[in-house]
């Protein structure tokens, strides 16, 4: 899923370089920053790469391959691409903003029907306020949000036994029933789609398409829906905050009216603008877990929202990740020359996860819950976000 808090990029110099450090999810972060003149410094990317996807599902494997290749170099040296000729209908983003548009224009107690402080793992909508309190931007108007996911409850999405304990994970507002289905629409096809580029990056890593499969059979994955208002030029608040994604990798649609607001940190320490692209129907990025996955070949590079537009704007990104009980290492060596650091941890997905979300949720009922039983947050339960918590 999305790194759901992040404070703002702050540079510092060590022994060893010059570093931007950054939080998300809770967790400090740090990216290595090569300027002009310093030793290992090297012209880092100026834009954003556009791949084709028409070819992700082509029978001949070497087609794939070469496909798989050509995502690896925008993966390995700018950690974004904007995905074109996807299997992504243009009928379907068109009714799926349009949805998003009529949601967020809803007044506040009908959106506030369907709160994220309803559900155990702070699904649904939450509030400008919210956000800021949550997260700690210090902006009470920076963005409201609307977050729905995977949901073993739902018959639309699994066909297997529910797992004991588990509770619904998604809320709805009753003011517009229409917004489940325009979600669950669009849900459903961004989910093989992301399984086609899970292989793409096993091609490209030299494993069989299938590798990862073990460790995304049932994958956490989410959207969130996002709405920003206008920024005047002079603010210096961001929409949302420097931050790198605790996903596989994550599918943003941006669409062509919204105006551009998303920018990508480079090695040299730059902001990349990267706007909607006409004809490019996302914008991706690789997360945290396939850096881990990859040995710090594939880059989860640092971005944020600066909506200075002068008009609103909507996005809505999928983050695609994996099992909540799986444990992830790095399944290829280190790539020589490599300066990213691969952390991976013993603890399975799921607990990482719920632990970043709950730090991140001071004030959701679950992380209360948790606070008065006085649980340690090292024998917290990916669980507890289900509906088991005592």
């Amino acid at each position: 899923m999305a790194s759901l808090t992040a404070q703002e990029t702050v540079y510092s110099t060590t022994d060893d370089g010059k570093y931007v450090t950054f939080r998300a999810g809770g967790k400090p972060g740090k990216r290595l920053i090569r300027q002009p003149g310093e030793p290992g410094w090297v012209e880092s990317f100026d834009r954003i790469p556009i791949i084709d996807f028409t070819n992700i599902n082509h029978p001949n494997i070497e087609v794939r391959r070469k496909l798989a290749n050509e995502l690896a170099d925008a993966a390995e040296n700018v950690g974004f691409w904007y995905a074109a000729n996807t299997p992504v209908d243009e009928t379907l983003v068109a009714k799926t903003f349009a949805a998003l548009e009529k949601f967020f224009s809803l007044p506040n107690e009908q959106k506030s029907e369907a709160s994220w402080m309803k559900t155990p793992g702070a699904r649904g909508y939450e509030s400008f306020a919210d956000v800021a309190a949550n997260e700690g931007s210090g902006n009470d108007a920076s963005q409201e949000s609307f977050i729905m996911g995977d949901d073993l409850t739902d018959p639309k999405q699994y066909s297997g036994p529910v797992p004991e304990g588990m509770k619904t994970q998604n809320i709805w507002p009753a003011a517009m029933p229409e917004l489940k289905q325009a979600l669950d629409d669009y849900y459903s096809v961004l989910i093989p789609f992301a399984r086609s580029i899970l292989h793409l990056f096993c091609l490209a890593l030299g494993l069989e398409e299938n590798a990862l499969d073990k460790s995304h059979k049932n994958p956490m994955a989410a959207l969130r829906a996002l709405h920003y208002p206008p920024q005047d030029a002079n603010e210096s608040a961001a929409g949302f905050l420097a931050h790198a994604d605790f996903s596989s990798f994550t599918l943003v649609l941006q669409g062509a009216k919204y105006g551009s607001g998303l920018e990508v940190l480079n090695m040299n320490g730059q902001w990349i603008s990267a706007p909607y692209v006409p004809g490019a129907t996302f914008t991706c990025n690789v997360g945290d877990y396939l850096q881990t996955l990859s040995s710090g070949r594939f880059v989860s590079t640092v971005h944020r929202v600066v909506n200075k537009s002068g008009s609103e704007r909507y996005s809505l990104p999928f983050f695609f990740s994996p099992d909540p009980d799986a444990v992830l290492k790095p399944v290829v060596n280190k790539k020589q020359g490599s300066e990213f650091e691969t952390e991976y941890s013993e603890e399975p997905i799921g607990k990482q996860f719920m632990r970043r979300l709950m730090f991140a949720r001071r004030f959701h009922p679950t992380a209360k819950r948790l606070a008065e039983l006085q649980i340690p947050d090292k024998d917290w339960k990916y669980e507890y976000i289900t509906g088991s918590l005592p």
